[in-house]
């Protein structure tokens, strides 16, 4: 009996002290003095209980103060368990104490150097380039996704800002703080509790990539096959939801069976953004003219005009077209008659001028306003084949992943 007791008191403190050595560890929670009262206090708190963040030596977090790239590194690879690395990729982060965390983020392509091939590792964030990088961790707004045709939400930052994919990305996605409302401010610095806050947001994202194995028009839900366990995971696209199919802007209905697919879907469930890559349809052909023309020829404008059925669009553009006419030097009267003429018995000069007018108001070649205009089907699609076959050939050879 005595030798059974034994026995079982050994056995339980064996048992004991795995339990203890194996229990997850536990991070104490920094006193951070400064953040009371904050409106990012919540999500401080948050990662500082998960040991994401520890504040300062003080016990202050300092949450209005620019955040520089060396801090947002580390919250990054914190977040997103990217292994710390020894090997510098930049001179002037040796010795510093973010480096294993700069190499972690550089690596993964979430950050990179300066024009110097400096990292500058102390400089502070600016807006503009925070989302770039939200975006490269999602990765989404590739060079050949095309989003020209998509209106500005800020007022500060129109689609020919070198930024406006990256902030819009990151508007439609719900990541931003409230306070960012009609300007972005894309120069402004960043400050630590916003880095914080988007930084957070952004982790309650989840990316799924597979391939679509049904899709549902009436409900929204599409059907996909994990990319991982092929085990089907069931998405629900919204009417907000932005769509790319071979990297153009498009709808539920262009979705195929087949497809293959990323989706950064929120914890409720509801798809915020889809890439899909798929057989080239006549759609896409459609979707990626419009986008050539900045959006202002909708794919059913480009579908009229492969038809020839100019009447069907002549209202929808005529605005444009007369106010690009009157900037040429028409009158009133000159640029009107040629709107209202055939367009195909126009004479030469006028033609010209037309084809010009178009290019300009387009924001498309002289080549592709006079195909337009000759009804040249070979051409116009010829434009259109172009971008769509170096996407695919893109996709081949892995330029995307």
């Amino acid at each position: 009996m005595f030798n059974l007791k034994k026995r079982f008191l050994l056995m339980f403190s064996l048992a004991l002290s795995i339990l203890l050595v194996s229990s997850p560890q536990v991070h104490a929670q920094p006193v951070l003095s400064d953040i009371k009262g904050h409106w990012a206090e919540s999500t401080i708190q948050t990662l500082a209980q998960k040991g994401v963040i520890n504040g300062y030596p003080d016990g202050l977090f300092r949450p209005e103060q620019a955040i520089t790239r060396a801090e947002f590194a580390t919250l990054v690879a914190k977040i997103y368990n990217y292994s710390p690395s020894p090997d510098n990729q930049f001179s002037d982060v040796t010795g510093h104490w973010g480096s294993p965390y700069i190499n972690a983020v550089a690596g993964r392509k979430v950050m990179n150097a300066f024009a110097d091939g400096n990292f500058k590792p102390d400089k502070a964030l600016n807006r503009a380039q925070i989302v770039t990088m939200f975006s490269r961790i999602l990765n989404l707004a590739k060079p050949e996704e095309k989003y020209e045709d998509w209106k500005p939400s800020f007022s500060d930052v129109p689609n020919n800002h070198w930024a406006f994919r990256y902030v819009e990305i990151a508007k439609m996605i719900g990541i931003l703080p409230s306070s960012y409302q009609t300007k972005f401010q894309p120069e402004r610095l960043v400050t630590r509790a916003e880095a914080v806050s988007m930084l957070q947001a952004l982790s309650q994202i989840t990316v799924n990539r597979g391939k679509i194995s049904h899709i549902d028009m009436d409900t929204g839900l599409v059907n996909i096959q994990g990319e991982k366990n092929g085990e089907p995971l069931l998405s629900m696209v919204v009417p907000e939801t932005i769509i790319l199919r071979n990297n153009a802007t498009s709808s539920i209905e262009n979705l195929l069976e087949g497809d293959e697919v990323t989706a950064i879907t929120t914890v409720s469930g509801d798809v915020k953004f889809l890439k899909a890559f798929g057989k080239v349809t006549k759609n896409d052909l459609l979707s990626r003219i419009s986008s050539m023309t900045k959006g202002y020829l909708k794919p059913n404008h480009i579908s009229s005009i492969l038809s020839g059925d100019w009447e069907a669009i002549k209202d929808d553009i005529k605005g444009g077209i007369y106010q690009q006419l009157i900037e040429f030097g028409l009158t009133p009267a000159e640029a009107e008659s040629l709107i209202v003429q055939d367009w195909n018995y126009l004479d030469s000069l006028s033609r010209d001028r037309l084809s010009q007018a178009l290019s300009n108001y387009l924001g498309i070649s002289l080549d592709f306003s006079q195909a337009l205009l000759d009804r040249d089907l070979d051409k116009i699609k010829e434009f259109g084949k172009v971008e769509l076959a170096t996407v695919a050939l893109s996709r081949l050879l892995g330029v995307n992943e």
